[in-house]
C-alpha cells in the first residue's frame, strides 16, 4: 500500500517528537512566539549587507520557529532568541567573504509569526497559519525587490527547519510559474534547505551522498519544476527533521491535525474547540474525496492516505466538495451496505495489512537513537568544523558565494 505524498504541515505538541523539536528551536519561550518581537529600525544593517539596494545576489532567509515575528526587521542579524536563528551563521560570513566586491551580496530575513501554535498566556496563530504567513511574507519580499531591482538582482532562497517548509513551498510554486509572473525561476539562482522536513529520502547533502532517510513530514520525490538542479540540501544523519525513517504515516497525520490547532495553556476549551473544528472539516473533505472517486474502493489508496491528504491545508478539491451532494453520499452508503459489501470488506482487510506497513518506521524512531541524536544533529549545522575542515554553514556560504561569483 503506497505512501501518498502530501503537503501536511504541523508539529506534534505532545510526546517525545514535539519535545525534541521544541528544544531544538528554543524551548517553550520560542513556542510562545511573542517573547521577542522584531525591532524595526533599532539596529543598522551589517556593513557588508547590500540588501537594501540591488545586489547581484539577494539571500531571502526564513529562520526556524520562535525566531521571528510579524514585525521583525528583515535587516537585523542578531538571534531573536538564544541559539535559535542560526541563519546569521550563513548571511554574515557571506557578506564578509564578498566584502572586497561591494554590491555583490545582500540578505533579508523573512518576518512571520514563527509559532508552533503553543501559547502560554496569549492566543497565537496555529502552526499552519504561521507557515502560511511566512510563505506570504517571503513572496512579498521577492515581489518588492523584483519591482525595485528588475533583472539586476537574482535571489537565493534559504530556509532552516520550519523555515525550510516555508522555503520549500515558495520554491515549488516559483518553479511552476509561467513567464508572465512577477518572479519566475529565471530570477532564482538557487535554493538552500537546511534540516528540511520535506527532504526527499536519500537525496545528496551538500553535494555528497546524504542520509538514507527523508523529511519527517514527507520524504517523497520533490517536483521543483524549472528550479530542478538548483536545490542544495543540507541534512545530518539522525536529524529527525530531514533523516526520519520511512513509513511513519500515522505520525504525519498527527502532525497535520495538530498543526491546525491552538494550544493556549490557560484556555483549554479553545484547544478542544479547535479539535472539533479540524475533525469536522477533515471528515467532510475525506467524504468528498472518496465519494467522487468511483474506483476508490478498488484502488491502492487507503483511508489513512486520504486523511493525510485532507489534513494538508494547502490541499483543495473544490470540484469534489461541490459534487459530494447528500444524494450522492446516500447512494454510496446504500451500495456499501448492499451490493458493494464484499468489496468494502476486502478493502478493510487490505487496510489492516497496509496500516502496519505504512507505520513500521515509528518503531525505528523509538528503538534507534533518533530521539537522542536528533536534537544534537539539528544544531550542529551551525557550529564551525574542526580545522582544517569546514562546518556545514561554511559550506553553504561557499555554495552561495559560488552563485554570486560564478567562475571565481
Amino acid at each position: 500500500m503506497g505512501r501518498k505524498g502530501q503537503r501536511a504541515a504541523g508539529v506534534a505538541l505532545g510526546g517525545l517528537v514535539t519535545a525534541v523539536m521544541l528544544c531544538v528551536s528554543g524551548g517553550l519561550a520560542a513556542a510562545e512566539g511573542s517573547a521577542v518581537q522584531g525591532s524595526a529600525g533599532s539596529r543598522s544593517a551589517d556593513p557588508n549587507n547590500s540588501g537594501a539596494g540591488c545586489p547581484d545576489l539577494l539571500v531571502v532567509a526564513a529562520s526556524g520557529a520562535g525566531d521571528s515575528a510579524v514585525d521583525r526587521d528583515p535587516f537585523v542579524d542578531q538571534d531573536q532568541l538564544l541559539a535559535s536563528n542560526w541563519l546569521n551563521r550563513v548571511t554574515v560570513p557571506l557578506g564578509e567573504a564578498n566584502r572586497d566586491q561591494p554590491g555583490t551580496v545582500g540578505w533579508m530575513y523573512v518576518p512571520y509569526p514563527s509559532t508552533y501554535g503553543l501559547g502560554l498566556l496569549a492566543d497565537v496563530p496555529t502552526y499552519q497559519d504561521s507557515v502560511a504567513a511566512g510563505v506570504a511574507s517571503m513572496n512579498r519580499i521577492l515581489d518588492e525587490k523584483k519591482a525595485q531591482c528588475g533583472a539586476a538582482t537574482r535571489f537565493v532562497l534559504l530556509g532552516y527547519s520550519v523555515g525550510g517548509e516555508i522555503t520549500e513551498r515558495v520554491a515549488r510554486d516559483i518553479g511552476h510559474r509561467d513567464a508572465s509572473a512577477a518572479v519566475t525561476a529565471d530570477d532564482v539562482a538557487g535554493v538552500a534547505l537546511v534540516g528540511d522536513p520535506y527532504r526527499p529520502a536519500g537525496t545528496p547533502s551538500l553535494g555528497a551522498p546524504g542520509p538514507a532517510g527523508g523529511g519527517f513530514m514527507a520524504s517523497e520525490p520533490a517536483d521543483y519544476g524549472a528550479l530542478d538542479g538548483r536545490i542544495l540540501y543540507d541534512c545530518r544523519p539522525m536529524d529527525i527533521a530531514c533523516d526520519a525513517p520511512p513509513d511513519i504515516a500515522l505520525l504525519e497525520l498527527a502532525l497535520g491535525v495538530l498543526g491546525q490547532m491552538r494550544f493556549t495553556i490557560l484556555n483549554p476549551v479553545q484547544t478542544f474547540a479547535d479539535f472539533g473544528r479540524v475533525a469536522s472539516d477533515m471528515s467532510a473533505r475525506a467524504i468528498a474525496h472518496i465519494v467522487t472517486r468511483e474506483d476508490w474502493f478498488t484502488s491502492d489508496e487507503s483511508l489513512l492516505d486520504v486523511l493525510r491528504t485532507v489534513a494538508d491545508q494547502t490541499y483543495r478539491d473544490d470540484a469534489a466538495t461541490a459534487a459530494a451532494t447528500p444524494e450522492r453520499i446516500a447512494a454510496l452508503d446504500a451500495w456499501a451496505r448492499g451490493p458493494g459489501a464484499d468489496v468494502v470488506r476486502a478493502k478493510a482487510q487490505a487496510e489492516s495489512v497496509g496500516f502496519l506497513e505504512d507505520n513500521r518506521g515509528i518503531v525505528d524512531l523509538i528503538v534507534k537513537p533518533y530521539l537522542f541524536l536528533g536534537p544534537i544533529q539539528h544544531v550542529l549545522y551551525w557550529l564551525p568544523g574542526p580545522a582544517p575542515f569546514l562546518g556545514d554553514s561554511d559550506k553553504v556560504v561557499d555554495w552561495i558565494s559560488g552563485l554570486a561569483r560564478p567562475g571565481a
